[in-house]
């Protein structure tokens, strides 16, 4: 593993952390969403979605992972929008290239995410994960982050079904 640095992006880290995370579906929702939806994907769009999410949420923060010059990974961090579950921190993304999969960088960013979501006084930290995306799964399970029972439908071309994976801090 290369020596890394992790730490909170600003909206200069946008446009890199969009590739980061349009890459990464490409690959992790294969076969899972219709490939229509991944070949839709823009840079340009997610970039300005991710803006807009800067913008629009006070509490919104974004984190990347760099190693050697290059940011390989990202995650967000930010208060839950699901009522149920008061005083957890969420992250509504969490992706890495996939040339640098299963390499220990996802440890090492969810570590610090935890970390933070602790230091910003939550009790909780949660994600929501499609239920056919075996691989996330396997992994947030392996940190600790583990289906609660909440389940949700997202359609992304078609409709899917989502669990909440959450740990205690």
């Amino acid at each position: 593993m290369e020596q890394t640095v992790i730490r909170r992006a600003g909206a200069g880290d946008v446009d890199a952390i969009a590739h980061v995370i349009n890459e990464a579906w490409r690959t992790a929702y294969a076969g899972i969403v219709p490939q229509e939806a991944l070949d839709a994907l823009t840079d340009a769009e997610k970039a300005a979605r991710l803006r807009e999410g800067l913008a629009r949420f006070a509490e919104m923060r974004y984190y990347v992972l760099e190693a050697g010059d290059a940011i390989v990974g990202a995650a967000s961090l930010h208060p839950t929008r699901d009522a149920d579950l008061p005083g957890a921190a969420e992250f509504s993304f969490f992706y890495f290239l996939p040339a640098i999969w299963r390499q220990g960088y996802g440890k090492e960013l969810l570590a610090l995410l935890k970390c933070e979501a602790t230091n910003l006084g939550y009790e909780r930290l949660c994600c929501w994960v499609l239920e056919n995306n075996t691989r996330a799964l396997t992994f947030y399970e392996s940190q600790g982050m583990l289906p609660d029972g909440a389940r949700q439908s997202v359609t992304i071309g078609v409709p899917l079904e989502a669990i909440r994976c959450v740990c205690t801090l």
